[in-house]
């Protein structure tokens, strides 16, 4: 048994992983994290759990164990498992067409869609026709509505394109389908409450004083600077409407259901929640391994790079960030964040933090962290 350090500053870690407590640390003296947390798991256990820093700008309120922050598209991942309970329940068919649990989905063509299609990010649903501003993602119908009734912007299955944004409100909408639930009740209920860890898509206002402040980088913006890589498929999916981060830390925006941007979470429970989900049965035994194969793999057009979906939209592999296991399965997020599962190496790891960088995937600071957990193994 490897004996327990305890840092009365940052939290919990085994003396082997001592080389990860120090560069967190370093983290946070250097201001390369202003309030950061970072957790590994295994067999329901802590292996690692750091948090340290400030929630707000004047660095007047200490980032605790238990502060949450927006983890963006990190969220993905935990909205994954509550499909992964859908499909293992038997109320949700991977090879169905989304218009037989939602039957406007079905118009503009859209009737022979399947689930895996939607899920897997090649439907050609990755933004809206319409123009769009952040005050209407407050309005449920009206983004899903726009949805159903609009035509896809390329052929389905002809094209990976990540579904940035429409993706949180075509996967609630069909949970609510399916369930009569909101996708943050569903997470709330079947998740969060029975694990007892902080994640909310849709935060309660009672819960904001515990939230820290997002900050944006001074290299936030570098990903929409290299022309390159901006293109139409980019301006659409990120860019309609663009996510500002002063919007990000209002009460509104924490209140509403953005399932593809707005959980809240820390790598304490993002990380118990992957182990939980890998460990403890938390779906058969042929449900895990369906949803965490390789859907579909190639270039994506609104990533910019390769990558690999899972049927329900794990990110499969993740290179460096994800570890050594080609069978890694999680999320990263705007800004930094990430959460996977190694299930070679039975890890689960989760990185929150509230600077944001402009990396949307390889943050330096979650690679960093990553690369010295795996050192010390």
């Amino acid at each position: 048994m490897n004996a327990m350090e305890i840092s009365s500053k940052y939290g919990i870690y085994e003396k082997r992983f001592e080389k990860v407590f120090e560069q967190f640390r370093e983290n946070l003296e250097t201001n390369i994290d202003i309030g950061a947390s970072f957790s590994v798991y295994s067999n329901n256990k802590a292996l690692i759990n750091l948090a340290g820093g400030y929630k707000n700008k004047d660095k007047t309120e200490p980032w605790s164990l238990d502060t949450t922050v927006c983890v963006h598209s990190t969220g993905k991942g935990v909205v994954a498992m509550c499909l992964a309970l859908l499909i293992d329940r038997g109320l949700l068919n991977l090879d169905e067409a989304v218009a037989n649990y939602w039957p406007e989905f079905g118009s503009k063509s859209k009737g022979n869609i399947s689930v895996k299609t939607l899920l897997s990010h090649q439907a050609g649903l990755f933004a809206w026709k319409e123009k769009m501003i952040e005050e209407d993602f407050l309005n449920w119908d009206y983004c899903v509505g726009l949805l159903a009734n609009q035509e896809t912007l390329h052929e389905p299955n002809s094209e990976i394109c990540y579904h940035a944004k429409s993706i949180g409100f075509l996967i609630g909408e069909l949970v609510k389908r399916i369930t009569g639930n909101s996708i943050g009740k569903f997470l709330k209920d079947e998740l969060a409450d029975p694990l007892n860890v902080a994640c909310t898509i849709g935060t309660p206002a009672e819960k904001h004083i515990n939230i820290a402040e997002l900050m944006n980088s001074k290299n936030l913006n570098d990903a929409f600077k290299e022309p390159n890589n901006i293109d139409e498929y980019v301006m659409k999916a990120f860019l309609n409407p663009g996510n500002r981060t002063r919007t990000a830390n209002t009460a509104k925006f924490r209140e509403a259901e953005i399932p593809a941007l707005n959980c809240h979470s820390n790598s304490s429970s993002l990380a118990k929640l992957y182990d939980h989900f890998f460990n403890n049965e938390f779906v058969s035994k042929s449900t895990f391994k369906k949803i965490t194969s390789i859907e579909v793999r190639g270039n994506d057009q609104v990533m910019k790079r390769p990558m690999q979906w899972s049927p329900v939209g794990f990110s499969i592999g993740g290179g460096k960030l994800f570890g050594e296991s080609s069978h890694a399965f999680g999320h990263t997020g705007w800004g930094g964040s990430m959460a996977f599962t190694d299930p070679d190496n039975n890890l689960s790891v989760a990185y929150a933090m509230n600077l944001l960088t402009g990396s949307m995937l390889g943050d330096h600071r979650a690679m960093k962290l990553v690369e010295l957990t795996y050192e010390c193994l």
